[in-house]
């Protein structure tokens, strides 16, 4: 028998930490605006509202923009949309940095920063895992999520650099940072496909490669690797549109989107309001934010190994049973009933990315499928925009968050249908895609 020769190292490693520290920036770019949004409306002295909507042009520039910028990926590649992603983010803050009037930031830090973050966010990172990562697809995007988490960790080195230079140099700063960092290395080492470098999805070698996968066997690991087989049925953004998956999926990122948005911005709000101090509330929201860095990995390693509607239906529960608590959490409520929905919904509410991204790539596998993921943006970006108008809506009307929350059960109640509902029909109609 003919020894193996030695395995070279797998080169998707190198793209899950550049996805990973992608996913830092987007995390600590889009938590980072509670900080500058203080610093402008003490500089300039505008309305809360106005200044808010710094950050809504980021949401709408993803409703707008994210199927454009997937067909854009699905034609161009990594290299190429990745760095770009980078250039435009740094861009956005160095002229937000430099900019006077509102409509500047609004063009600046709304939209040509929110362009680079939908560069750099779900619709390019999940494509890419994903053909890099087939067996361990959903653990590959859970780890590649962790980032989001961890750019949190930006928040107090921005708040130093405001505090000791300045909002503008801050902004600047990071601009530049942005600039010298994620765009020379995205340029430098992205890679669209393991094929395209000799090697195989997971690591794997020729050798174990049998005829009948995805990608036939070769002779040995000298030769380069056999074009992959196309999938029975090759998805279009047109077959997508009218097919049941892709409304279900739509459903999901809608519901998504609002249940995310509506608790990331009312949480804090809503424990000052049943008598927790500002800091206790920060500090309990910011919990759960800890807690979805492991969360993320886990989801994502559970997915691969359970299923995703397995996995994923024991995450929502977590989630619901979270948001249980924080609806009836009150003045006498104890601490650790507190402690206990930060870490159940922290925990719950952090399989999303690594779920949504594999399933979807699960189903929609094909050379538009970052076109379809850009479409499906869509209905995220109208559940952000739609969960915190929401709340607060409730909030004047009613004096209650009540509400709100049950929107909040509703919501990831129907996502998780949604993931149920595209298994079941994937299973039914095209259980050889992958």
């Amino acid at each position: 028998m003919r020894p193996h020769a030695p395995r070279p190292f797998f080169y998707g490693h190198v793209i899950l930490s550049l996805c990973f520290l992608n996913l830092v920036l987007v995390g600590g770019f889009m938590a980072s605006f509670g900080v500058f949004n203080v610093a402008l409306l003490e500089a300039f002295r505008w309305s809360r509202a106005a200044t808010a909507a710094i950050a809504s042009v980021n949401g709408i520039a993803v409703i707008a923009l994210a199927p454009l910028v997937g067909w854009a990926y699905d034609r161009l590649g990594p290299r190429i949309i990745m760095p770009l992603g980078g250039l435009l983010i740094g861009a956005g803050l160095v002229l937000s940095g430099r900019s006077t009037a509102l409509w500047q930031f609004y063009l600046w830090y709304g939209l040509l920063a929110g362009v680079g973050i939908i560069c750099l966010d779900f619709v390019g990172t999940t494509t890419l895992l994903s053909r890099w990562f087939r067996r361990r697809r959903a653990t590959a995007l859970g780890f590649a999520a962790m980032g989001l988490g961890v750019g949190i960790v930006i928040v107090p080195g921005v708040q130093f650099l405001v505090t000791h230079y300045g909002w503008r140099a801050a902004m600047v700063l990071l601009g530049l940072g942005v600039l010298a960092s994620q765009v020379p290395l995205n340029a430098l080492l992205q890679r669209r496909r393991p094929e395209d470098i000799g090697q195989l999805p997971d690591g794997a070698s020729f050798e174990a490669e049998a005829p009948g996968t995805e990608t036939a066997g070769a002779p040995g690991p000298s030769t380069p690797p056999a074009p992959a087989r196309p999938a029975v049925h090759e998805w279009t953004p047109a077959t997508a549109l009218s097919s049941f998956p892709f409304w279900s999926m739509a459903l999901g990122h809608l519901t998504a989107g609002t249940g995310l948005s509506l608790l990331n911005t009312h949480t804090v709000a809503h424990l000052v309001h049943v008598g927790l101090d500002k800091l206790g509330a920060a500090a309990v929201f910011g919990l759960a934010g800890v807690v979805r860095i492991p969360g993320t990995a886990l989801w994502g390693f559970a997915s691969d190994r359970m299923g995703r509607d397995r996995a994923y239906g024991i995450a929502t529960v977590m989630a619901l049973s979270g948001i249980g608590l924080l609806m009836a959490a009150g003045p006498e409520s104890p601490a650790w009933w507190f402690v206990a929905f930060a870490v159940l919904y922290g925990v719950g509410h952090s399989a999303a990315n690594a779920t949504f991204g594999a399933t979807l790539t699960d189903i929609f596998w094909g050379r538009h499928v970052a076109t379809i993921i850009g479409l499906l943006e869509i209905f995220y970006g109208f559940g952000i925009a739609f969960g915190p108008w929401f709340g607060g809506f409730v909030y004047d009307v009613t004096g209650s968050y009540q509400y709100a929350w049950m929107l909040g059960l509703l919501s990831y109640t129907l996502a998780y249908v949604s993931i149920q509902l595209s298994i079941t029909w994937k299973r039914r109609f095209h259980p050889e895609t992958r």
